[in-house]
């Protein structure tokens, strides 16, 4: 018993550091599958640990677990964006983006993490690689995993704190 409490213990220091170096707290996370494949997990964090739609600041890591070209991501944004119905969204947004997004390898990971206003910086393992300073970019881009209408709806319930499917 005692080693179950020292182990808990230990388990929560590391919480509790994590939460301290970054200042943010998981919300959920999920791992999106594609037919057989393994795409990337995911991972949600706010300051509190708990999400609402169009809350700032938020953190959405993505640790892929196969190989993209850049365009391909940007291409699979836009998508993505048809389906949410945001057709304003939909290429407006592709140069930004590939000057940004570098290609991923197995185990890299994207990051984008917003402020309190709702400008969202993107990082690469860890690293900046800089920002779209455009105020409905945060919302639209994170509705992709988040909104109601998302077209992965067990991953959003996933992220959002819910349980699998």
């Amino acid at each position: 018993m005692k080693q179950c409490m020292t182990i808990a213990a230990f388990m929560c220091s590391l919480f509790m550091a994590d939460v301290a170096a970054n200042g943010f707290k998981t919300v959920g996370q999920a791992k999106m599958e594609y037919l057989f494949w393994d795409v990337y997990n995911a991972k949600l964090e706010t300051p509190n640990g708990t999400y609402t739609f169009g809350q700032h600041p938020s953190k959405l890591t993505l640790t892929y677990l196969r190989d993209f070209k850049a365009k391909d991501i940007v291409k699979a944004t836009n998508e993505q964006w048809q389906h949410l119905g945001l057709d304003e969204m939909v290429g407006a947004y592709d140069k930004q983006l590939l000057d940004l997004w570098p290609d991923i390898s197995k185990n890299d990971s994207l990051t984008f993490q917003t402020n309190e206003q709702a400008i969202g910086t993107f990082y690469f393992n860890g690293k900046a690689l800089g920002q779209i300073n455009d105020d409905k970019f945060a919302d639209n881009f994170l509705a992709i995993w988040l909104s109601a209408e998302t077209s992965e709806p067990s991953l959003r319930k996933q992220l959002i704190g819910g349980k699998h499917d």
